[in-house]
Order: structure tokens, then C-alpha cells, then sequence
């Protein structure tokens, strides 16, 4: 068959997150939204970002990004948990998502065989191992989300690649530093020549609770992807990174990475360094304390409704289940209600392995009106 022949009788489907948000109707309101839009950047950003612009901002920087970024994050991670780190250390990308892409990508190149994944997570890390031919494996999770050790360890070998993600995406579950030393202690006898992927790019947006810092602080063999998307809000500049501690790694991710992007944008990681440097915290909080507020009266309308749910303490999503409450398919639910007049948009757990549950975000300034949409919603489709 040629290309042209292939292309028609194969379809590309777009992820369920995107095919619930393109059906919003003009009057609805989306719950589903995967960054802080209703959230005001600190000024200190735009600031950075106008100012790069007529200091060299439009020009090129090295593949492995601007060296003032590069060495913000060193400082920084250095602070996350004492390892001397340096710029040759931190390879600048396009976001979270590119990072994990070209360390993936490295890694497969580097003999990697398997990946494992939470069984509750976030679509690109089934999806990024499965293009470059890597075994994509679900690990178990606790009742309330949190990490199967027993599973671990039985199940890890010695080089394999473990993703994690704390704060997590989609349920909003932070793990604690206890939690974090029983995952190390395992890994410690287990993965001793592969390497954790630890995203942890929801890590300042802890709301409640003990913030136990990066996983790097418990088991060295660790590559910590992070970004200002979230914590910033700025999501549309796209700025991420990846550390490591074996700078050959991290040029090898550079010298990957280079193939796809040449190089980021010189402007946004401009933009990048006050949020790096920890000039924007104040704003930062300012965002936990108005996403608590958002997560108590979400879960005030779920207990109204007796609909089940994990309290989460960071990022902005609450992950909860709506089998047992609605009758039919929840796809189905959330994309007949984002496309109903004065609907709501929530996505589909579908999207994140489990299909009984939806993800609501905290993530918007009138919470009350997309929640009261969505208990109408379930009202007139209970079981």
C-alpha cells in the first residue's frame, strides 16, 4: 500500500482530553482545563520575557538551552535535595513533555527495554515508550492512590525505567516523604542500572500537607523533569528541563533532543528564571491557597451527590468515580454534557486509565458555576 492508501483506512484519534474540550459549547464552562488560564502571571515574568527581547532574546541559544536558566536550575535542584549540580547537568526543552520525549528517546537508544508506568496516569507515558518500541508496563496503586510497593518489589528489574509523578496528574495525590523512602528502599536493591523519571512538574502547587520534595532526595538515580507551565501559568511559553546527575546522559539527551527542537525558545526561558530563582513564591501561594478554596467546595458538591472521591492536597485536579452514580459510559456523559447548552466540561478517566472516574480542575475562577452545571448534569443521568 502506498502512504496516501495507508492514510485513508487508518485512523489518528485525538486523545479523549482533546475530543471532550473541542466539544465545549460556546455557553459551557470547562472544568477540564490542564493549566491555570483564570490565574494572573506574576509580573516578574512578563517583565523577564519583554525585556529578552531586545537583549538577545530572538536569537538562537545552545541545544541545551540558555546557560543563566541552566545554572538557575543547578542552584535549585541543588537546594531540592544537596547534590552539587551544574549546568552541564540540566538540558533545557519544550516543556515537561519534550523532556520525558527525549529521555526516553536516549534511553531506548541506550538499550532500554521496559517502562513502568502507574496504572492511573497521564497519557504521554504510555504513549512516548510505546513509538520508540519500549514494553509499557502499569504498576499497581494503593486505594488511595498512592504507590504498591510490595508490587515494586516484586516486579522492578535491574534496568528498567520507573516513571513517577507526585504532586499527580489526574489525582492530585502527593506522596509522602515516608512514602518516597519505602519507594527508594526498594529501587535501591532493584533498579540499579536503569533510572526513575520523576516528573515533578506540579511540585510547588501543594496545597495541604507535607511538601517532601524531589524524589531525587532519596534515590540518586533519578532524572527530574520540571517546568514553569503549572506553578508559573504560564503553560503557552513552554519551558521544561530534565536533571541529571550523570552529565554523559545529559548530553546524550542533548545531542537527542537537538534532532527535534534544534533548540528552545530564547525569550520564554528568559521568562523561566524568576520563577526558577523563587522570585514569583509569594504568587505561588497565592495559587495554593485559591486552588484549597476550590478544592473544598468541589468536594463539598461530590459529598452533596455521595459521589467518591480521594482527597487530593496538590496539583489542581481532583480524580473522582461517577460508574456507580450515572447510568451509561462516563466518555459518553462528559462529552453529551460538554456539548448541551450552558453544559460542563470534565474529562473522561478514560484518559488517564480508568474509565470510571472523571478529572475536574481546580483550576478556575468561578468553580461554583462549573460545578453546579455538573451536579445538574448527574442529577438528570442517575442510575
Amino acid at each position: 500500500m502506498t502512504i496516501d492508501e495507508r492514510l485513508s483506512v487508518t485512523e489518528f484519534p485525538l486523545p479523549a482530553i482533546r475530543e471532550v474540550n473541542l466539544a465545549l459549547h460556546p455557553t459551557g464552562v470547562s472544568l477540564g482545563l490542564g493549566e491555570l488560564r483564570d490565574f494572573t502571571p506574576d509580573k516578574k515574568i512578563i517583565e523577564a520575557l519583554t525585556k529578552s527581547l531586545n537583549e538577545g532574546g530572538v536569537n538562537y541559544c545552545p541545544n541545551g538551552g540558555l546557560m543563566e536558566l541552566r545554572e538557575a536550575v543547578a542552584d535549585a535542584q541543588k537546594k531540592e535535595d544537596g547534590y552539587s549540580y551544574d549546568a552541564d547537568n540540566v538540558v533545557i526543552t519544550i516543556g515537561v513533555q519534550n523532556a520525558i520525549y527525549a529521555t526516553i528517546k536516549t534511553l531506548a537508544k541506550l538499550g532500554a527495554k521496559r517502562v513502568l508506568i502507574p496504572e492511573v496516569n497521564f497519557g504521554i507515558y504510555k504513549k512516548i515508550p510505546a513509538e520508540f518500541g519500549l514494553e509499557v508496563i502499569t504498576y499497581k496503586l494503593t486505594a488511595d492512590h498512592g504507590i504498591d510497593t510490595y508490587w515494586l518489589s516484586r516486579n522492578v528489574s535491574h534496568n528498567d525505567i520507573l516513571i513517577l509523578n507526585s504532586p499527580a496528574n489526574p489525582t492530585g495525590r502527593v506522596l509522602s516523604s515516608i512514602e518516597m523512602k519505602n519507594i527508594s528502599d526498594v529501587l535501591q536493591n532493584r533498579l540499579t542500572s536503569g533510572y526513575v523519571i520523576s516528573d515533578e512538574i506540579y511540585g510547588k502547587l501543594i496545597y495541604e500537607g507535607e511538601n517532601p520534595g524531589s524524589f531525587s532526595k532519596y534515590f540518586d538515580r533519578t532524572i527530574m523533569v520540571n517546568g514553569i507551565s503549572k506553578s508559573g501559568a504560564v503553560a503557552g511559553l513552554r519551558v521544561g528541563w530534565a536533571v541529571t546527575r550523570n552529565k554523559a546522559l545529559a548530553r546524550a539527551i542533548v545531542s537527542n533532543n537537538a534532532s527535534i527542537i534544534s533548540a528552545p525558545p530564547t525569550a520564554n526561558q528568559y521568562a523561566a528564571i524568576p520563577i526558577v530563582r523563587g522570585e514569583t513564591a509569594s504568587t505561588i501561594e497565592r495559587y495554593n491557597q485559591h486552588l484549597k478554596q476550590n478544592r473544598d467546595k468541589v468536594m463539598a458538591y461530590l459529598d452533596e451527590l455521595k459521589i467518591p472521591y480521594v482527597k487530593p492536597t496538590g496539583s489542581f485536579y481532583l480524580f473522582a468515580g461517577l460508574d456507580k452514580v450515572i447510568k451509561g459510559d462516563v466518555k459518553d456523559f462528559c462529552i453529551t454534557t460538554a456539548k448541551k447548552k450552558n453544559g460542563v466540561v470534565v474529562i473522561p478517566g478514560i484518559a488517564f486509565g480508568d474509565s470510571g472516574k472523571v478529572r475536574i480542575s481546580l483550576a478556575v475562577s468561578d468553580i461554583d458555576e462549573g460545578m453546579q452545571r455538573f451536579v445538574k448534569a448527574v442529577k438528570n443521568n442517575r442510575q
